[in-house]
């Protein structure tokens, strides 16, 4: 079950013209109403184990914060109902045509090695986000590490509370509001790209240990397997800094959230700016 939370992570991270050159994962927010230091760390939600990137850096400002915000406020402890991941009416394969049923059942073979008969059985109710997670894990190493599980255990460690952005249900709620058409095509074109979609991983990934923010973002706009993106990227990022603001009024916060979202003119970067903090880049 962890492992399927960090595949919604990474479903949202494959999804930045900015004011200032932004080539740091780790920013310094200072509060002008109280002076207080938060941080701000964008993470790339799952990374192979092998290249793995958590600076000791980190981890000391963490011990020195006096909360950890990630977009759900665990992931170690992240509870889902089976009944989010299930059609409320109709069936997975309503959407699909005889020839794109074809496709996913000899994709079920191959990958599930499971006949049509027990793909139906297990996957007949299932809502396609389900179904999208299992294609997207052929895209990722054999063995992968968590930067926010990591973070958490941490936290843990230290008695360091954990907050967060959103719950897992308002995140599956973003697929939920896309329509069948826009979910189906998200299905086969993650199907149709299943060796292009493992060069991208390696392509983000290398992209990101170099921390350039503005490269990663402009990577991720290129990507095209999101009907409208805005709804996953910047309309969080606006709900996200209410919540910011409030956090930080009251405690010295270390945020973690992915990297896509702290770049681009709606960017937590510009927007925290805009609402008159100030941030300074750290070199990890």
């Amino acid at each position: 079950m962890k492992r399927f939370f960090f595949l919604v992570f990474f479903t949202f991270s494959f999804l930045l013209s900015a004011q200032i050159e932004k080539k740091s994962l780790l920013w310094e927010i200072r509060n002008p109403s109280n002076n207080q230091i938060s941080y701000l760390f964008g993470t790339i939600h799952i990374m192979d184990e092998e290249s793995f990137f958590l600076p000791k850096k980190l981890l000391l400002l963490l011990a020195k914060s006096e909360a950890l915000c990630m977009e759900i406020n665990s992931l170690n402890n992240a509870e889902l109902s089976p009944n989010k991941l299930i059609l409320e009416k109709g069936s997975f394969n309503d959407i699909f045509s005889e020839k794109e049923l074809d496709t996913i059942h000899q994709w079920a073979r191959e990958f599930l090695l499971m006949n049509v008969e027990q793909f139906d059985e297990n996957f007949k109710q299932a809502k396609p986000f389900l179904v999208l997670q299992f294609i997207l894990q052929n895209s990722l190493p054999e063995y992968t590490k968590s930067q926010e599980s990591e973070l958490e255990k941490q936290a843990i460690q230290k008695d360091i509370p954990l907050l967060g952005l959103e719950t897992i249900d308002q995140q599956l709620k973003l697929f939920d509001d896309l329509t069948s058409v826009e979910q189906k095509n998200m299905i086969l074109d993650a199907l149709r790209n299943q060796d292009k979609a493992k060069l991208e991983f390696k392509e983000l990934e290398e992209l990101y240990l170099l921390q350039n923010l503005d490269s990663l973002y402009s990577f991720i706009q290129k990507d095209n397997s999101l009907p409208n993106s805005r709804i996953f990227l910047e309309e969080r990022n606006i709900r996200w800094i209410s919540l910011m603001k409030n956090m930080m009024s009251k405690q010295k916060v270390f945020f973690a959230v992915g990297a896509a979202h702290l770049a681009g003119p709606e960017g937590l970067i510009e927007l925290l700016i805009k609402e008159g903090y100030e941030l300074n880049a750290i070199k990890l």
